[in-house]
């Protein structure tokens, strides 16, 4: 009996447990790092301004030069990243139908009666750290992502490969930038750098995955 007490009060616990409490942890532990981040500009600025008068130098200049050298040591990625995130998505993101299933089925007559697939797709592992989902014994749903040098700058490239030929039938290649979450995988303190990156390309979302789910689904499924 006591057990059972036991476990509905852990469960009443966790039920009162505010989901918002962590994010207004992550939000108050970023306002105090970026309070005392401008606590310590100011501070610079001032001191180097007053050693500048002091000496017998130029204060407004040494001044800006204090502040441009304070804004450098947190933003100084946040343009470039911009501007990368910008030409990436002009140059390599698209979206390329080369197959549609029906063009597939026609060049291949009888094969897609003799696929098979399940409703939840094995995992799938490439030879070039690729990784993705086996949608049947005929095609894999292919995913890799590359990060530039310097920023944090994403191309995240996915194809809908048959595996007999090696042959892209579908692919599409999103862009998109900034330091990770904890949730994804960020692991140190630039993942407060929230305002680096800009609006994510992602072409064809829908239309993509909507092949990828009409080439899953030749033949007939498996229980």
């Amino acid at each position: 009996m006591s057990c059972s007490v036991s476990s509905r009060e852990g469960q009443s616990r966790a039920r009162d447990v505010n989901p918002n409490q962590g994010g207004a942890m992550i939000l108050l532990i970023m306002m105090a790092a970026f309070s005392a981040y401008l606590a310590v500009s100011v501070c610079v600025v001032w001191g180097t301004v007053r050693w500048a008068r002091m000496t017998g130098r130029n204060p407004k200049r040494w001044g800006v030069a204090a502040a441009l050298c304070m804004y450098l040591l947190v933003f100084w990625d946040h343009v470039p990243t911009i501007l990368l995130h910008k030409y990436y998505c002009a140059t390599k993101a698209g979206f390329w139908v080369y197959k549609t299933p029906e063009q597939w089925k026609a060049e291949n007559p009888g094969v897609a009666e003799t696929l098979t697939w399940r409703r939840i797709s094995a995992n799938y592992s490439g030879p070039d750290k690729s990784w993705g989902l086996r949608l049947n014994e005929r095609f894999v749903l292919v995913h890799k992502n590359l990060k530039s040098f310097l920023f944090p700058v994403y191309v995240d490239y996915e194809s809908i490969l048959d595996l007999k030929n090696n042959e892209s039938i579908v692919k599409r290649i999103s862009v998109w930038s900034g330091y990770r979450s904890l949730v994804l995988g960020g692991e140190d303190w630039r993942l407060l750098k929230f305002w680096v990156g800009a609006k994510p390309c992602y072409p064809n979302a829908d239309e993509f995955s909507e092949l990828s789910k009409s080439f899953k689904q030749l033949g007939r499924e498996l229980q």
